[in-house]
């Protein structure tokens, strides 16, 4: 416990920071080529002030990082990635950090937007996650289907989303979901409208979506 009361959380501005490399460091090893945006993009866009890097150091060791990005004309702040260093898992630090990070949505009113892997029962991580994420209130917006493009090669991911702390509403309206998808894809992933993925996922949204 001593531990995880150790843990310094705090907001990294520049790429050339010392803490930035092993940041992410630690999310290029948590995460699969296919999810990732490269080192340099990840860079640039913390150096303009888009990406909002944070790390959580134990003494001068980084144990943990999260990329914020604060959706343009929204609410929403995307929970772009979230890890831990292996050696400092299963300590509570990522509770630590999204109990700290929702205290301050709600302070100024805004929410988080997470993307999470859909629940596979081959890969009990997948329904670790999902269970993570509900333990600590977030809502997911149900019977909507969102594929991760692939952002350095491989394979699309299918995703679900949620918000969290709880929403202001328990429906959001299949217009402002459709343009959640499209700010998604255009804003943050860099793809056309016309993106077949994106397509894909636009064309079954209920009329009434429910956070469940």
């Amino acid at each position: 416990m001593d531990e995880i009361k150790s843990i310094r959380f705090e907001p990294i501005l520049t790429s050339t920071h010392p803490a930035t490399a092993p940041a992410l460091a630690i999310y290029e090893a948590a995460f699969p080529l296919s999810e990732q945006i490269p080192r340099p993009k990840v860079e640039e866009r913390i150096d303009q002030g888009i990406y909002r890097l944070w790390v959580g150091q134990r003494g001068e060791k980084v144990v943990f990082m999260a990329i914020l990005y604060p959706l343009q004309d929204s609410d929403l702040v995307l929970l772009g990635y979230i890890a831990t260093h292996p050696e400092a898992r299963n300590q509570g630090i990522g509770s630590q950090f999204f109990n700290q990070v929702l205290e301050t949505m709600r302070e100024g009113d805004r929410y988080l937007l997470l993307e999470v892997e859909v629940p596979d029962e081959a890969e009990p991580m997948t329904q670790r996650r999902c269970e993570f994420y509900r333990r600590l209130g977030a809502k997911f917006l149900e019977d909507v289907r969102y594929i991760l493009p692939p952002l350095s090669g491989g394979e699309p991911t299918e995703m679900c989303l949620a918000i969290a702390p709880a929403y202001k509403t328990q429906t959001l309206g299949g217009d402002r979901v459709r343009q959640l998808l499209c700010q998604l894809f255009q804003e943050v992933y860099e793809r056309p409208l016309n993106d077949p993925l994106l397509q894909i996922c636009l064309q079954d949204i209920p009329e009434t979506v429910n956070l469940v």
